[in-house]
């Protein structure tokens, strides 16, 4: 019997990040996370920056991404994630994103307004994820 299956499509904001068959998908929800299978109910959910990981057909390994803030739709066992960014794991430079962190926190350090302060705190979440993503899967 053919395994159960589903089109996946993630896009990010300046490039279409994986398109094909895929068995599953799970994605990072504000209060958690989700896993859409084949033939899911059709909805769209909020994704929060993080990591996320799905299983192309045909495969038994899964792939692994860290991914900005967005949206998954999912209509008629088609599925399209709009994100900001994605990135594998070992695409991600360290250096680049210990200094982001390090920036993030000094700023968070000094007196800001709300709307700074709540930048900060984004950019801080941003760094630590990608970070906690490289040390994982490198």
């Amino acid at each position: 019997m053919a395994e159960s299956t589903f089109y996946l499509k993630i896009i990010a904001a300046n490039k279409i990040f994986f398109s094909g068959r895929c068995r599953s998908v799970i994605v990072p929800e504000y209060d958690g996370q989700k896993e859409i299978l084949a033939h899911h109910e059709d909805m769209v959910i909020a994704i929060d920056e993080g990591e996320m990981r799905f299983q192309p057909e045909g495969s038994k390994e899964w792939e692994h991404a860290v991914v900005g803030i967005g949206f998954v739709e999912i209509i008629n066992n088609r599925v399209t994630l709009l994100v900001e960014t994605a990135e594998r794991p070992e695409e991600i430079d360290i250096a680049r994103a210990r200094e982001a962190k390090e920036r993030a926190e000094e700023q968070l350090r000094q007196k800001q307004s709300i709307r700074e302060y709540y930048h900060s705190r984004a950019s801080l979440s941003r760094a630590l994820t990608r970070l906690k993503a490289t040390s994982k899967y490198r």
